[in-house]
């Protein structure tokens, strides 16, 4: 049987099994290289996919992280109905559909341990923050805008640290034979 095209949905659940069998990411890389092409596509599949212990132990945070991102489609979904409603504009309506997109989006992913959205959430979430910062009208928004971004971005980049800690994808490190090599984290 020769190599096919990686699969992600295929893939996810074998590098889970051979964690739980106790194989190293180094031994899952070199089992899935006999069956898939594109071995930096494997090495940060397996990078960028938590141990089920990890997984676990910031179940939570994740969660409230989901949350934060679910209350962020509310807030964007009542301001866009506001700013029709004042400006007696209805095509505005047509904003409540696309403005939650990014944040629906990274709900989803965040919910499914996708390790490379973690940092893109955090990183747009501020630029969002800094683009719409002109528009904000007194102190007490400015905090409250301040404490959820800050809540957002900070939970962000803390489980992207903690849940993929050797997810980098410019950094991959390869031996003399040009395999990828894997670095052993320590799930703590």
């Amino acid at each position: 049987m020769g190599k096919t095209s990686i699969d992600r949905k295929a893939i996810l659940p074998i590098i889970d099994d051979c964690r739980d069998k106790g194989k190293s990411d180094q031994e899952i890389y070199f089992d899935l290289i006999e069956k898939y092409y594109d071995k930096k596509g494997i090495a940060l599949l397996i990078t960028g996919t938590t141990t089920p212990k990890n997984k676990e132990k910031f179940k939570a945070l994740n969660n409230l992280l989901v949350g934060l991102l679910g209350s962020s489609i509310i807030l964007k979904i009542l301001m866009i109905l506001t700013m029709s409603i004042v400006a007696r504009q209805a095509w505005l309506l047509i904003l409540v559909f696309v403005a939650p997109l990014f944040s629906g989006y990274f709900m989803y992913e965040i919910a499914r341990y996708n390790g490379p959205i973690y940092r893109m959430c955090g990183l747009i979430t501020i630029a969002t923050f800094l683009q719409s910062i002109q528009q904000i009208n007194n102190a007490t928004d400015a905090i409250l805008n301040i404490a959820f971004v800050a809540a957002i971005v900070g939970l962000s980049f803390y489980l992207d640290g903690k849940l993929f800690p050797d997810y980098s994808p410019s950094n991959l490190k390869k031996d003399d034979s040009g395999e990828f090599v894997l670095p052993q984290s320590v799930t703590s």
